[in-house]
């Protein structure tokens, strides 16, 4: 583990140094007047900002033909919410014209309340039942929090002081916990909780549109990214069983709980662009004391 965190600090530092020659020519040459006196911020400036995003939909089934709203193909969507959001304070300096270092604290959840159908046969060619998962009156939530390094690289939208194009990349850590239960408290399915760690290095682009008080509003999207996961589960199912009453003599059917424990690790990569993780942000930037 400590290896994979020095691997990813290394490809942040690359992230960095990259920043400053091809990224950034190409950048300029596509976005910029070709004239490099202009600066949308200069060296010694500080950054405070709030960034999130917030994003549902509701799905509403058809009872006569039992069918819901699909997602892709593969996924079924019954009577239900989704809810995500995410919000991210952050602080940055600037260590050089238009090129700023900072930190920034997350924080994510999403609540799925709904029936929910995965057939995936279609996409492997099988016709196997066992590819096709029923989650059914389900309450899923989820919460996580963590923190990033951030460098970030400005560039003039054609010469403008007021309007930037940027690209960033960050190095996060999160852990997250997730639970998945029944709808009503006589539903015998299974309880889930999970605990996740996970660190990633992500890559993004947006643009900073400043307002007259030294303050900016900015917009961005990610556009790819590498991470691993670890995830720890709870999980406690209850089955009926037959059990002897020693009062009456008599067989009754009882509720049991049955415990158990998994892990999971996990690699992704992505490179698509994510249009639903859009964040709309204010940063306040404070420049330099003059002497």
């Amino acid at each position: 583990m400590k290896n994979f965190y020095a691997f990813m600090a290394a490809m942040l530092i690359g992230v960095s140094a990259y920043a400053q020659g091809p990224v950034t020519r190409y950048l300029e040459g596509r976005f910029s007047d070709g004239s490099r006196s202009q600066v949308f911020m200069e060296k010694g400036s500080h950054a405070i900002g709030l960034s999130g995003g917030y994003r549902s939909f509701h799905a509403v089934g058809d009872p006569e033909t039992e069918t819901g709203y699909s997602l892709l193909s593969i996924l079924t969507v019954g009577d239900g919410q989704v809810q995500v959001w995410n919000v991210t304070p952050s602080f940055s300096t600037f260590i050089a014209d238009d090129l700023s270092l900072g930190v920034a604290l997350n924080y994510t959840g999403y609540v799925i309340d709904t029936d929910l159908n995965l057939d995936i046969r279609d996409m492997i060619g099988s016709t196997n039942d066992l590819f096709n998962l029923n989650i059914s009156n389900r309450r899923m939530r989820h919460h996580s929090g963590g923190a990033s390094v951030v460098l970030r690289k400005y560039v003039p939208f054609f010469g403008s002081k007021y309007v930037a194009v940027f690209g960033e990349g960050r190095l996060q850590g999160t852990y997250g916990v997730s639970s998945s239960d029944p709808r009503e408290e006589d539903d015998y399915n299974v309880n889930r909780k999970s605990y996740t760690y996970g660190v990633a290095l992500k890559a993004g682009g947006g643009v900073a549109i400043k307002l007259k008080d030294n303050s900016a509003i900015t917009v961005s999207i990610p556009l790819f990214g590498v991470g691993y996961n670890y995830s720890k589960q709870d999980k406690l199912t209850t089955t009926m069983e037959s059990i002897k009453n020693p009062d009456t003599g008599q067989w009754e059917d009882v509720a049991v709980p049955v415990q158990s424990k998994s892990h999971m690790s996990s690699f992704n990569a992505t490179r698509n662009l994510d249009f639903l993780g859009i964040q709309f942000g204010y940063v306040r930037y404070i420049e330099p004391r003059r002497r």
